[in-house]
């Protein structure tokens, strides 16, 4: 292990100190209002934030936490050594990319105002194309597509030929996943094959989740579905098998049940169609990989990257209280949707 990764592995174990607790993330929860637990957080290690917006004050909160999260990992990268630097930046910024694109795309499908999209956009420096203002600023969805022409996403463009036969985002989405973590998976070449593996199954299992929601919005459709194959290019441990059952079943429990594990867990509140909970589960799930991929190898690569893991998810749990908050949802009903209060 190299001196620079040694630093890198020490200060992981150190920042991991001012992380919120459970306890801390849950009693920020259970504050009454948004100012409340503005003031509560104000005694944790982010201090006072501002939450004057002349806009939606849950989306102002998200580009803090997400700020407050890029910062964090920017100074891993500064520490670290090249070869890890390059792929940690390389890995979040194609994610956070993938998320922004998919809230134009959203927002193209759904007919927001250019303004609305962009309020919604994670603060980060365009990745692999050139401005998300100026994508956001296209006509339609179409055009907005069209726009990814001659970068990295150009094959999106071969998705809008399904999305528009079925007046649907799936393709564009499933085809954006499939970009997403085909770049993670190359940038993942500058690891060492031995440090490669927790960043894959966390890349695996999001997959997987993704591509059987999409799956199950397609029942009732079996004449004009496309067929799992064309729909999925890449699967994982959800296989295209298990996919076309999703596709054709009319028992989606049974299918879900046949699913082996985390898969059947997560993916059980599906019957009542809360994919948020899903999502929350995902997380949960994500989290579980980080800490024991740490457990496996304490004093290497697994450690920078489970610190980061935590954080990236204490930065959702924030933006899900946050937004919680701004709409009034109870404090008992948010925490089964948070990762942080759930877990020893």
């Amino acid at each position: 292990m190299s001196p620079g990764l040694s630093y890198v592995v020490i200060k992981s174990h150190s920042l991991m100190a001012d992380l919120l607790t459970p306890e801390q993330m849950r009693a920020l929860a259970q504050q009454e209002t948004l100012e409340l637990f503005v003031e509560q957080l104000a005694g944790t290690s982010y201090g006072r934030i501002s939450t004057e917006t002349d806009g939606d004050v849950s989306l102002a909160l998200e580009k803090v936490f997400y700020q407050k999260f890029i910062e964090r990992m920017m100074g891993i990268v500064d520490l670290a050594p090249t070869n890890i630097g390059d792929f940690l930046q390389s890995y979040y910024y194609l994610r956070f990319e993938a998320i922004n694109l998919k809230r134009i795309v959203r927002g193209k499908f759904s007919g927001l105002p250019t303004s609305k999209i962009i309020d919604f956009l994670i603060p980060i420096t365009p990745y692999r194309v050139e401005s998300y203002e100026k994508i956001a600023g296209a006509e339609t969805l179409h055009d907005a597509v069209r726009q990814l022409e001659g970068t990295q996403y150009e094959p999106l463009v071969s998705s809008l030929e399904l999305s528009e036969k079925y007046d649907a985002l799936w393709p564009v989405e499933i085809a954006l996943n499939y970009l997403s973590a085909r770049g993670i998976f190359k940038s993942l070449e500058r690891l060492p094959q031995s440090d490669r593996g927790l960043v894959r199954r966390i890349v695996q299992a999001e997959a997987d989740v993704e591509n059987f929601l999409v799956a199950a919005k397609q029942r009732g459709a079996r004449e004009n579905a496309h067929s799992p194959e064309e729909m999925f290019p890449t699967t994982y441990d959800i296989s295209l098998d298990m996919l076309r059952e999703a596709m054709e079943t009319d028992d989606l429990r049974a299918v879900i049940q046949g699913l082996n594990p985390p898969y059947n867990e997560i993916l059980t509140p599906l019957y009542e169609g809360d994919v948020a909970l899903i999502r929350s589960r995902l997380r949960q799930h994500v989290y579980d990989i980080a800490r024991r991929g740490r457990a496996a190898n304490d004093f290497g690569f697994n450690v920078v990257m489970a610190y980061l893991v935590f954080s990236e998810i204490e930065k959702n749990d924030l933006v899900g209280i946050a937004w919680g908050k701004t709409q009034g949802i109870a404090a008992e009903d948010m925490l089964k949707y948070l990762t942080i209060p759930n877990y020893p």
